[in-house]
C-alpha cells in the first residue's frame, strides 16, 4: 500500500507541477552557431526565435563577446519578424555587450523567426565564444507569460590567416653616372595598373643621349633584371600572345659607364568571362520586405569582378560596385508582386557573365475596415476606422463614382487602428472606400475590400420629396377627370338638344312632306281629269289610266320610303 501510495503521489506531483514546465518551449538561439573563420575576416550571424509551435508577440535579451576575439561591425533589423522596439539592437565592443528588445502586436509562430542580424569581425586567433546572458519571450496570450525555456549560443574557430612567404627580391643598384628608369608608355595598355583584353601590347620609351644599348624581359616577377641586349637601342616594342594574367615587361638603358636603373611594367591581361556567376536571395530575407537583399557570387579566373550592371524588371539599368566586398546587392524598394532581375558581372579587363533571377515581394494581409456607415445624408461628416498593421502608414482612397478620388494619408496606432475623417461633407450620390497600408520596413499590403457609402437627403426632405411626387401625378389627373367629366356633361347635354332638335326637324320633314306629296296627288288628279273632260267620251285610253295609275303607285312608295327614313333617323337619335 505504501508503494502504491507514493506511486500515485509522484505522478500527482509530475501532472501539476511538471506539466506547466513544459509549456515552457520557446528557445533564443544564434544562426549558424558553429563556424570557422581568419583574422580579419567578417562573418554574420542571426539572433532568432523558435516558438515551438506556439504564438509569441516579444522578446528581450542581451548576448555576450569577448572583444579580444570578435568585434562587432553592425546590427541589423531588416527582415526582423519585429516592428515594434523598446530598445533597439544596440552594441558597446568595449563592454562587450548587444541589447535588444522588441516585439510585434500581431504574434509570430515559427521555428527560426529572425530578431536581428549581427556582423562579427573577427581579431585574434581563438574560440570565441558568443553567448545570450539573459532574455525572455512571451507569449501572445494576453498576459505576457513568459515562455522561454533555453538559450542557446555560438562557438566559432578563428584561425590566423595563412602569409605566403614573399619572396627575396634582390635589388640591382645601379653604378654612378648610368642612365636613369625608363619611362614606359603603352598605346595598347596605358594604365599599368588595368587590366586588358587585348594579347598585343605595344611599348615604347624615349631613348635619352648616350644611350648604346638597351636589354628587356618579359616574365611574371616584378622585379627581375632584363637579359635579353639589343646592341643597336631600340625605342619601341611589340609583344605578342599575351598569357592570361599579370606579367611584366623590364626595360634597361646602357651608356658608356654601364647599365643603369630598371623599370618595370605590368601587362595584365584578361580575355575570358567570369567563370561562374550565381544569384540568391539572403539568408535572412523576409518575403515581405520591399528591399530585397541579393547575394551574389561571382568567380573570375584572372581578374577580380569590377562591377555589376543591373536591371530590375523593364526599368533601366545601373552599375552596381561592390567596393566592401560584401558580396551583397540591397535591391530599391519594390511593389508586392513577381519581379525579375538580369545581373552581369563585369570583371576589370570588361568581360562580362550574365545571370537572371527572380522572386515574389509578399504582401502582407490587407487593411479591414471595421467602422462606417452604409448610409448617409448630406449634412453628416463620416468617420471611417480600420484595423491594419501597428504605426503603418495608410492610404485612403475615397471616390465618388462618376468623380475623381480623394486621397487621405493616416498612420496607425501601435494595435494597428487607423481613423480617417473627411474634411467635409459628401454631395449626394454613391462613395467607393479603399485603404492601402505601408509598415515600418516599407512592405506594402494588398488593397482593402471596397466598401460602398449611399449619401441620400434627410428623412424629412424625402418624405416631402416624395409627397411632391405624389401630388405631381394626383393633381394633372384629378384635373384631367374633371376635365373629362365636364366634357362628357357637356357632349350629354349637346346630345340632348340635338336629338330633340332632330325630332322637331323629321316631324317638320314629314309633315312637309305629306303635305308636298298631297300636292302632287292633287296636281295629277286635276291633271287625269282635265284629259278626261278633253275627250269626247269623257274617258281615258287604257294606256293613259296605266300611266296615272303607275304614278299613284310611284307616288305612294316614294312617300312611304321617305316616312321610312325619317323614321329611322328618329330612332338613331332615340338611342341612349
Amino acid at each position: 500500500m505504501t508503494l502504491k501510495l507514493n506511486t500515485i503521489l509522484v505522478g500527482v506531483f509530475l501532472i501539476f507541477f511538471l506539466a506547466p514546465l513544459t509549456s515552457l518551449a520557446a528557445t533564443l538561439s544564434l544562426s549558424p552557431s558553429t563556424g570557422v573563420y581568419t583574422t580579419g575576416s567578417t562573418f554574420t550571424v542571426r539572433a532568432v526565435v523558435n516558438t515551438q509551435g506556439k504564438p509569441v508577440n516579444a522578446a528581450e535579451g542581451t548576448i555576450k563577446f569577448n572583444p579580444a576575439e570578435v568585434t562587432v561591425v553592425s546590427v541589423n533589423r531588416s527582415g526582423s519578424i519585429f516592428n515594434l522596439w523598446v530598445t533597439e539592437p544596440t552594441f558597446s565592443n568595449s563592454a562587450g555587450t548587444i541589447s535588444f528588445s522588441g516585439g510585434m502586436p500581431s504574434g509570430y509562430t515559427g521555428s527560426a523567426g529572425t530578431i536581428f542580424s549581427i556582423t562579427f569581425k573577427t581579431t585574434n586567433a581563438s574560440a570565441a565564444k558568443v553567448n545570450f546572458t539573459n532574455g525572455s519571450v512571451l507569449a501572445n496570450d494576453g498576459m505576457g507569460t513568459n515562455v522561454l525555456s533555453s538559450m542557446n549560443g555560438g562557438s566559432y574557430t578563428i584561425s590566423a590567416a595563412s602569409v605566403t612567404p614573399t619572396p627575396e627580391v634582390v635589388e640591382y643598384v645601379a653604378p654612378a653616372n648610368t642612365p636613369g628608369a625608363p619611362v614606359i608608355e603603352s598605346s595598347t595598355h596605358p594604365n599599368s595598373e588595368g587590366w586588358y583584353t587585348s594579347k598585343t601590347a605595344t611599348l615604347s620609351w624615349n631613348l635619352p643621349a648616350g644611350v648604346t644599348e638597351v636589354r628587356t624581359l618579359l616574365d611574371d616577377n616584378a622585379n627581375s633584371i632584363p637579359t635579353r641586349v639589343y646592341e643597336d637601342p631600340i625605342s619601341t616594342i611589340t609583344i605578342e600572345d599575351l598569357d592570361e594574367g599579370v606579367q611584366y615587361f623590364h626595360l634597361q638603358f646602357r651608356n658608356e659607364d654601364g647599365w643603369g636603373k630598371v623599370s618595370h611594367y605590368r601587362l595584365a591581361v584578361d580575355t575570358e568571362k567570369p567563370t561562374k556567376f550565381d544569384i540568391a536571395l539572403a539568408e535572412d530575407a523576409d518575403g515581405a520586405n520591399p528591399a530585397q537583399t541579393l547575394l551574389l557570387t561571382a568567380e573570375d579566373a584572372a581578374s577580380k569582378i569590377a562591377r555589376y550592371v543591373v536591371k530590375i524588371d523593364n526599368s533601366d539599368a545601373y552599375d552596381f560596385i561592390d567596393s566592401e566586398d560584401t558580396d551583397r546587392l540591397v535591391l530599391p524598394q519594390l511593389t508586392p508582386g513577381y519581379h525579375s532581375v538580369i545581373i552581369e558581372a563585369v570583371d576589370e579587363a570588361g568581360n562580362g557573365l550574365i545571370s537572371s533571377f527572380s522572386f515574389t515581394i509578399e504582401s502582407f494581409d490587407k487593411p479591414v475596415f471595421t467602422e462606417y456607415p452604409s448610409e448617409i445624408n448630406e449634412e453628416v461628416i463620416p468617420v471611417f476606422r480600420g484595423l491594419t498593421r501597428a504605426n503603418a502608414a495608410v492610404e485612403v482612397t475615397i471616390q465618388k463614382i462618376g468623380a475623381e478620388p480623394v486621397v487621405y494619408s493616416v498612420t496607425a496606432d501601435e494595435a494597428g487602428v487607423f481613423t480617417v475623417i473627411p474634411s467635409g461633407t459628401f454631395s449626394l450620390g454613391v462613395y467607393e472606400l479603399t485603404a492601402r497600408a505601408t509598415d515600418t520596413f516599407g512592405a506594402q499590403s494588398e488593397p482593402s475590400d471596397t466598401i460602398k457609402i449611399a449619401v441620400q437627403q434627410p428623412g424629412y426632405i424625402q418624405i416631402g420629396s416624395f409627397l411632391v411626387n405624389i401630388l405631381s401625378v394626383i393633381i394633372p389627373l384629378v384635373a384631367m377627370t374633371l376635365l373629362l367629366v365636364l366634357a362628357s356633361w357637356f357632349m350629354l347635354l349637346y346630345l340632348r338638344r340635338f336629338r330633340s332638335k332632330v325630332r322637331v326637324e323629321s316631324h317638320e320633314a314629314v309633315a312637309i312632306v305629306f303635305k308636298e306629296f298631297a300636292s302632287l296627288r292633287a296636281v295629277l288628279a286635276e291633271k287625269q281629269l282635265a284629259l278626261s273632260e278633253s275627250r269626247k267620251t269623257k274617258k281615258l285610253t287604257k294606256a293613259e289610266e296605266n300611266t296615272f295609275a303607275t304614278l299613284n303607285e310611284a307616288l305612294q312608295a316614294a312617300e312611304n320610303n321617305i316616312q321610312k327614313e325619317v323614321g329611322d333617323v328618329e330612332g338613331l337619335v332615340d338611342k341612349k
